[in-house]
């Protein structure tokens, strides 16, 4: 008697259907994952930033520069300060508060082609979470694939009224 070895009909669409249900638990975790990372980057941009604005300004503190506005060399740039904390210009201050050199200055709203881009010298950012009067300014750092006008980023304030400077987060359109 031959016996045949094989997988029935009922037992190929069982397999099927198992699949089907673990690819629909799986696929958003994975989703949510990618915007996780980009959070947690973001994050890291803003730690960064945090930490380089602080040691400009305790250097600007030393060196009685935390007065007004003021030009001053720190490793060989020429860096613009207001009250201590580099302006929100981006060409010259916030792009050298963790040596943004080779981050790509966006320009007219344009979507971000390399890993992180930045434009600066605004009065506001546009998720409205913060803004300033003059002769404030603002700058933002965004990742890959998303623009200025996205609310993706990490932004930094200069009041120029002799606050400290503000750096936070934009995270509801980080998909």
């Amino acid at each position: 008697m031959n016996k045949q070895q094989g997988f029935t009909l009922i037992e190929l669409v069982i397999v099927i259907i198992v699949l089907g249900i673990l690819a629909a638990v799986a696929i958003p975790k994975f989703i949510n994952l990618s915007s996780d990372a980009r959070i947690a980057s973001l994050k890291g941009m803003e730690a960064a930033m945090r930490s380089g604005a602080n040691l400009i300004h305790s250097k600007a503190v030393i060196n009685n520069q935390d007065v007004g506005l003021i030009m001053t060399d720190i490793g060989g740039a020429k860096i613009q300060l207001h009250s201590g904390y580099p302006v929100g210009n981006w060409m010259n201050g916030i792009r050298y508060i963790v040596n943004l050199d080779t981050v790509e200055f966006s320009k007219n709203n344009a979507i971000c082609t390399t890993d992180w881009c930045g434009m600066g010298n605004a009065r506001t950012i546009p998720s409205g979470i913060i803004s300033t009067t003059l002769p404030g300014r603002i700058g933002k750092v965004f990742p890959r694939g998303y623009r200025w006008s996205d609310q993706c980023g990490v932004y930094y304030v200069n009041h120029e009224d002799g606050s400290k400077a503000e750096i936070g987060l934009e995270t509801q359109d980080c998909e």
